[in-house]
């Protein structure tokens, strides 16, 4: 109410203001012309004529700044309302136009409109701060899905590789044998199992954490012993060694385990038969875990596990090292 009293006084005022502007140029034009009328009282019908066209040409100049005055501000809030349509939500580049330089104060004829503008200004702030929140979402999301489908490759091998070993013509295997790899191809599968339910995990902006305690050496021994033991890794030399032999630290131990694994996988895939790859886990005074993975191979180019874009399909190595990087930040490392 107190904004629609606000317009129709403003709105008044003006009103009352031309009528006055107004009368004061007719009886200032009809004095320059026929000063004599104005002093007897007298009139004339030109004198009639006059004052009915110059109050007629006056009314439509008053209706004309009327106008202007109501619809600029209209106008302008159209563009904006616009832009927003349009998925622009940022002040339109005439915004900083409509304000005073030293107040920030609407200029005249905008001030009428001050509410309506603010309320704009806040609608666009919010959409702009939504949109933002909703294209990191669906960023992680992607990240997300991405990662678990780069880590579906690593089972997969797991469980071709042992079964193209049974299935080998040439080779005998004792039922020993033939249990330890079926053994595998099982636990591979329920980890297959595992990495299609985290597929369907919401996510909301940020990579989900289930923090537990466990002890990080035994967690890396065996991710080393994993991939060691792999068939395609058969041809690589890996050892492990820790300070001290026990670290328990709180963390999501599959992502983890995820982190580890791409870090040994890539150091495997991407480096010659005969590559000694060597980890280590160590505990400094202030708290901070490190696990360093080296190896002696070909090595790649160093800006690839800092790039932001580096998840695409068409760069393996990059999208390994990446998915690890985003899970231990997601821990609070680096």
């Amino acid at each position: 109410m107190k904004f629609m009293l606000r317009i129709a006084l403003q709105l008044l005022a003006i009103f009352i203001f031309l009528l006055i502007c107004i009368e004061a140029i007719v009886i200032g034009v009809a004095w320059l012309i026929w000063p004599q009328l104005i002093s007897s009282g007298n009139s004339s019908e030109h004198y009639e004529i006059f004052v009915t066209v110059l109050c007629l040409l006056l009314f439509l100049a008053t209706l004309l700044l009327i106008g202007w005055y109501l619809g600029k501000p209209l106008y302008h809030m159209v563009v904006w309302i616009r832009r927003l349509a349009n998925g622009r939500y940022d002040p339109p580049p005439a915004w900083d136009n409509l304000r005073a330089c030293e107040s920030g104060r609407l200029k005249f004829p905008y001030a009428i409109y001050k509410e309506l503008f603010e309320h704009l200004r806040l609608l666009t702030r919010t959409l702009h701060l939504q949109d933002k929140t909703l294209r990191e979402v669906e960023q992680t999301k992607r990240e997300w899905i991405q990662g678990i489908s780069h880590d579906l490759k690593t089972p997969l091998t797991y469980i071709a590789g042992y079964s193209a070993m049974l299935l080998h013509p040439e080779y005998r295997w004792s039922d020993t044998e033939q249990r330890q790899f079926l053994s595998v191809i099982q636990q591979k599968a329920a980890h297959l199992q595992e990495l299609v339910q985290d597929l369907n995990e919401t996510v909301q902006g940020e990579i989900p954490l289930k923090a537990e305690k466990t002890d990080i050496v035994e967690l890396v021994r065996r991710t080393v012993a994993d991939v060691g033991s792999a068939p395609w890794a058969a041809d690589y030399l890996f050892s492990m060694d820790s300070d001290p032999d026990c670290i328990p630290v709180f963390c999501d131990t599959k992502l983890v385990t995820r982190a580890v694994r791409n870090l040994l996988v890539n150091a495997v895939v991407h480096n010659p038969a005969g590559t000694r790859i060597a980890v280590r886990t160590s505990l400094y005074d202030e708290g901070t875990v490190e696990i360093r993975i080296k190896d002696n191979g070909v090595g790649f180019n160093e800006t690839s596990t800092h790039r932001d874009d580096a998840l695409h399909a068409s760069e393996p190595a990059g999208l390994g090292l990446s998915i690890a990087r985003k899970f231990i930040e997601a821990h609070g490392g680096s």
